[in-house]
């Protein structure tokens, strides 16, 4: 068999190998046996491609363009996921601030507070607002297990 049919998803496997991330580097390398072996070929039929250049200097660019281009869209989708698992949300925020005030908070913190309480449930802090709100959160010791 040939690798020419899914010779886009490859080139999109092989920059995935650039990751920091080991775990994505894994996975990529799996990915890569597996579309490998789906297509009927194996890693040493992509090594000998590779190392008689029968990709034309035109085909990698094309292949590292479009990689390129997939990985900056999902790096822009995972970005929120990624802060969403670290902290709880906006609201979420708010809520704790409330309840772990205890009196720590100034009146005008207070007030902020509560403002976001409303806000949040329909939509997000502004850039300037949402700082606030972190710095409060984490200044209240973050949520109490």
């Amino acid at each position: 068999m040939s690798i020419d049919p899914v010779a886009d998803k490859l080139g999109k496997l092989l920059k995935m190998l650039s990751s920091p991330r080991d775990g994505e580097v894994i996975a990529a390398a799996r990915a890569i046996l597996r579309t490998l072996e789906g297509a009927g070929a194996d890693i040493h039929e992509l090594a000998h491609r590779v190392e008689s250049g029968k990709l034309s200097e035109a085909d990698m660019q094309r292949i590292y363009d479009a990689a390129y281009a997939d990985g900056q869209r999902d790096a822009e989708k995972d970005k929120p996921a990624e802060l969403h698992d670290i902290e709880p949300n906006w609201h979420e925020m708010a809520i704790n601030c409330r309840d772990q005030d205890d009196g720590r908070l100034t009146p005008r913190e207070r007030d902020f507070v509560n403002d976001m309480l409303r806000w949040t449930v329909h939509r997000k802090p502004s850039e300037k607002q949402g700082k606030w709100l972190h710095l409060l959160y984490v200044r209240l010791g973050r949520r109490r297990q």
